[in-house]
């Protein structure tokens, strides 16, 4: 019976100790709801969006892709990304603000957003370009290089059009952009990067690409 006494006043402490961490808990929420509440709108320092803090994360060095004026390794640091086709299927689905919203926004080859902001959004973090796609981008070089210049550009393709000693086809049309266009950001693949990607691919799908 003296046992059973014993333990009724530590199991009382037990539940009152619970119950109080559950209180402060509860405001600990409550007061973060209402800081939340307060910053909707706002955009001075103690009120920094999701999106914004997502596009300050360090960079990270990705040796595989190369500056094609500089030699520099690719830095990047993705945190939620969209990935966008050129696809016609984006036409008409009015998803524009969602992309936008995202830290890093990938487009692929010449896929436009100019007239279709609405469907596909404005922002481009990176577009990854074909070889083969190229010369689509250097129809409209001022479009692409000169009005989208924060943009990195990563071009792939196979060592014989990429290859640096002049008989590179792709190389060369780069080279130029390059140096018409002294803020484009353009990366290109390493010959070791895109024979481990072409390895992947085959393994994948059972074809040599």
């Amino acid at each position: 019976m003296a046992g059973i006494l014993k333990r009724v006043p530590v199991l009382a402490v037990t539940a009152v100790s619970v119950f109080l961490f559950l209180v402060v808990l509860r405001l600990i929420n409550e007061v973060n709801f209402l800081k939340l509440l307060s910053c909707f709108g706002q955009t001075n320092s103690q009120c920094v969006p999701a999106p914004a803090i997502w596009r300050h994360r360090p960079l990270t060095y990705h040796d595989g892709y190369i500056n094609i004026k500089t030699h520099e390794p690719l830095q990047l640091d993705c945190n939620h990304c969209a990935i966008v086709s050129n696809s016609g299927q984006m036409s008409g689905q009015k998803a524009g603000h969602e992309i936008d919203q995202s830290s890093c926004i990938w487009r692929m080859n010449n896929a436009p957003t100019k007239g279709y902001t609405e469907d596909v959004g404005k922002r481009t973090t990176i577009r990854v370009v074909s070889h083969t796609s190229v010369p689509l981008l250097l129809r409209d070089p001022d479009y692409f290089f000169k009005e989208s210049n924060d943009t990195v550009y990563v071009i792939w393709g196979p060592f014989r059009n990429m290859r640096h000693d002049g008989k590179g086809i792709v190389y060369n049309m780069l080279r130029r952009t390059v140096e018409n266009y002294s803020n484009a950001k353009v990366y290109i693949t390493t010959e070791m990067r895109m024979s481990y990607c072409d390895t992947v691919f085959k393994k994948e799908t059972g074809r040599d690409r």
